[in-house]
């Protein structure tokens, strides 16, 4: 949890205050611009963002800039990826003089930072947005950068009605995330093949319980509805695979008859030939034989041709069956992704709308001019190859490529009642 930094006046003292604000901003400003930023920059850990300017004495063609990529490395000639994310200037500077001589003899090389990567404030603040860095930086400056603490809401009837919007567009809010989280519990017991349940969230903060009922009796209809449907589906495709694998029983049963029938024949072909041979016989009975033999061995061919076509068509449905299991959860897993984030649009949004909340409560309270508000400052930063947020003090360093955001310290419960 983040702590609260120390108050800062609000934008309803201003007409007491500006003056005062001013010579303050600007001699903070003044006393960190006429800081020791070379000493600084000396130290200053290279970053993702930043623009290395390489000199190499000696060598032109191994000059130049190099921008460190988000994995903290430059690609440079010769020695290839280099990581100096971390890294003093000296460092990388001594990693590529010593990666050099292994190539190159008496060649001397010189590192600066070009350009540093930008910083970036948001939240309540005048000005939000990108600014320049530079060593020393801190967080206090880059909120004076930024203009300060944003104007308050107006006061009156005018805050009042702005009040009572945000108050309704936060209770709308609510239900969207409502159903939205309904729709991932169904969407999820599709994907899982496990019954549709639901347990309220307390975190979703839904108001009416009957609301919360008939979002989840609309979703479990459609839960139920698409089952139905696909168990239908299923179970035709079940009977046309039970029909298939009766029709190869039968086809496989009677080619096996086929096939004996067509030994007999084969055998009395033989004997007819002996006896043509002494004489007994006619060769018109042997004739006989021998076409029976023919049509037999073409019903074979037929029998044959049946029972590989019932055998295709079952090595069919059992591929329907497969992909049109695989194909429903395919769907609800992409669906279930599209869900995750609009559940995370909304709950952005609806912490937004705390925050306007805060401001325009802020405004109506106010009378004198003499209310303070209590402010935090966070900074969303590269830590081990990802971006995490992290407190930070208002005299704390800023490092390059940091977003600042500066929030305003609020009950969000009580703000969401009133």
């Amino acid at each position: 949890m983040l702590k609260a930094q120390e108050a800062i006046p609000t934008a309803a003292g201003r007409r007491r205050g500006t003056i005062r604000l001013a010579a303050v901003l600007g001699a903070l400003l003044l006393a960190v611009s006429s800081g020791p930023d070379k000493a600084a920059g000396a130290e200053y850990p290279v970053g993702s963002g930043d623009v290395l300017r390489i000199t190499v004495y000696g060598d032109t063609g191994l000059s130049g800039s190099f921008p460190v990529g988000a994995d903290g490395t430059i690609g440079y000639p010769l020695l290839g990826n280099l990581p100096v994310g971390g890294k003093s200037i000296e460092q990388v500077r001594a990693i590529i003089d010593d990666g050099l001589k292994v190539h190159i003899a008496n060649l001397s090389v010189a590192v600066v930072v070009e350009n540093y990567a930008p910083v970036y404030i948001v939240g309540e603040v005048q000005k939000p947005g990108k600014y320049e860095f530079h060593p020393g930086m801190i967080a206090l400056e880059l909120f004076a950068l930024g203009g300060g603490q944003k104007e308050a809401l107006a006061e009156g009837e005018s805050g009042s009605a702005r009040l009572t919007g945000l108050r309704q567009e936060y209770a709308d809010l609510g239900v969207q995330l409502l159903g939205q989280d309904v729709k991932r519990a169904r969407l999820e017991a599709e994907l899982n093949g496990r019954p549709f349940t639901y347990v309220a969230n307390d975190d979703i903060g839904t108001p009416d319980a009957r609301v919360v009922q008939q979002v989840v009796e609309a979703e479990r209809t459609l839960f139920e509805m698409r089952r139905t449907s696909l168990d239908a589906e299923l179970s035709s495709l079940e009977r046309q695979r039970v029909g298939y694998v009766e029709e190869i029983d039968t086809l496989e049963k009677s080619g096996k008859l086929r096939d004996g029938e067509l030994a007999l024949l084969n055998e009395d072909v033989k004997v007819a030939s002996a006896m043509v041979e002494r004489g007994l016989t006619s060769k018109t009975q042997l004739r006989e034989k021998q076409r029976e033999i023919s049509a037999t061995n073409r019903d074979v061919l037929e029998f044959g041709s049946f029972l590989a076509r019932a055998r295709q068509n079952l090595t069919l449905i059992d591929g329907r069956l497969v992909s049109l299991r695989g194909q429903r959860r395919g769907e609800a897993a992409a669906e279930l992704r599209e869900v995750n984030i609009d559940i995370l649009r909304l709950r952005r949004k609806m912490a937004y709308n705390i925050q306007s909340m805060a401001e325009a409560g802020i405004a109506l309270q106010k009378k004198d001019g003499s209310r303070q508000a209590a402010f935090r400052f966070s900074a969303i930063r590269m830590l081990d190859g990802k971006y995490q947020e992290v407190e930070v003090g208002q005299t704390d360093p800023v490092l390059a490529g940091d977003i600042l955001r500066v929030s305003i310290i609020l009950d969000e419960a009580n703000i969401a009642r009133r």
